[in-house]
């Protein structure tokens, strides 16, 4: 949001925000990394904004 406040004229493309998924935070480990952001998901929402 920092980002959006000050550099708004200067963006190409909306800011894209990648979070964790919207649930309590399991106690598994397995379950734990799946409900938190993902390499796979900052890359895809990297792509959505960008041009190529």
């Amino acid at each position: 949001s920092v980002a959006m406040e000050h550099a708004f004229d200067y963006l190409d493309a909306p800011v894209a925000r990648v979070t964790g998924e919207d649930v309590p935070m399991p106690y598994a480990a397995n379950l734990e990394k799946l409900a938190l952001a993902q390499d796979s998901h900052i890359v895809a929402a990297a792509k959505a904004v960008c041009y190529r």
